[in-house]
């Protein structure tokens, strides 16, 4: 009798736990159909669809704060989706048009690019007032944060350069050129990636000697992530990714994605690359165990995701 309490005691706890446990989520911004849907990496469903502002494209998510950015780029503003509720919280108005989204470690402040005015947003996390903005190059596109420098990067599209900024005093540290039409870009301990689109290449910046490095790779890459030892590129015209050895800069792979994939980002939990893919209104699920294609679930009309989309 004693051992079939304690029995159910566990099985009752375990049942808990799992409940209460957060789940892996993607938070894929739809740009044809104004929504973002909320799909559970754990069993590939899609559990919600959230409509948000006009034509959503850029994400970022706090973890924290328990909540989730995004830009819309035809409303000009940003919705502030509670991540606990699943709901739109708070929309701010820019009278801007909000691309990249994301922002420092401790989540006091949101970085975010206005494409048409050449410009970035600094906005306090805390009340979602307007700290300041920054005049940056032609049509920004991308941005990142570099935790082991305190650096804001931004890849200027029509500049054909990556601007650098300080974290504290928002000076600009440094302007680098890099390949033709630099869209996204990330930016991990003593480096910074960019996927020039019009180049068909990466460019590698080294940020303790400021030296570039230019690797080919596929038809229009759109997006560049880090994930170990290995490059990820989103090769948007050849429905593949290119992945390169960072020890070597060679291209070593390509997988086979949905149609136009944009955007990725890594599902750490359990060890996957998760990729938007605009033209099949998919998310294309990979296993960086042994890089097989595993899943391809429909999220929405043109999906985007571009930004930190996953929350584990």
């Amino acid at each position: 009798m004693y051992k079939f309490f304690i029995a159910i005691v566990i099985f009752a706890l375990g049942a808990f736990l799992t409940m209460n446990s957060p789940a892996n989520k993607a938070f894929i911004t739809n740009q044809g159909e104004d929504t973002v849907s909320i799909i559970n990496l754990d069993t590939f469903q899609v559990e919600k669809r959230i409509k948000v502002g006009k034509k959503p494209l850029g994400i970022t998510i706090l973890k924290n704060k328990s909540i989730a950015l995004v830009g819309n780029v035809e409303s000009q503003d940003l919705s502030v989706i509670d991540l606990k509720k699943n709901v739109v919280i708070k929309t701010l108005a820019l009278k801007a048009t909000p691309l990249g989204l994301t922002h420092n470690k401790d989540e006091t402040e949101i970085y975010v690019t206005d494409w048409f005015n050449s410009q970035i947003f600094v906005i306090n996390s805390m009340n979602f007032e307007i700290i300041k903005k920054i005049p940056v190059g032609k049509t920004p596109s991308g941005i990142a944060f570099n935790e082991k420098y305190s650096f804001i990067v931004i890849s200027n599209r029509d500049s054909n350069s990556v601007e650098i900024y300080t974290e504290k005093e928002m000076r600009l540290e440094k302007k680098i050129m890099v390949g033709k039409h630099p869209y996204g870009i990330s930016s991990e301990g003593d480096y910074i990636y960019t996927a020039n689109v019009y180049d068909d290449s990466i460019t590698v910046i080294n940020l303790t000697n400021w030296q570039t490095k230019e690797i080919k790779v596929g038809d229009h890459p759109y997006n560049v992530i880090k994930i170990n030892d290995q490059l990820f590129v989103t090769n948007s015209l050849d429905d593949n990714i290119s992945i390169i050895d960072t020890k070597t800069f060679t291209e070593i792979l390509k997988i086979p994605t949905g149609e136009t994939p944009e955007n990725l980002w890594v599902d750490k939990k359990n060890n996957r690359l998760v990729i938007s893919n605009w033209g099949s209104d998919s998310i294309s699920i990979i296993n960086l165990h042994d890089m097989k294609n595993i899943k391809e679930v429909k999220s929405g009309l043109q999906s985007r995701a571009f930004g930190d989309f996953i929350l584990n």
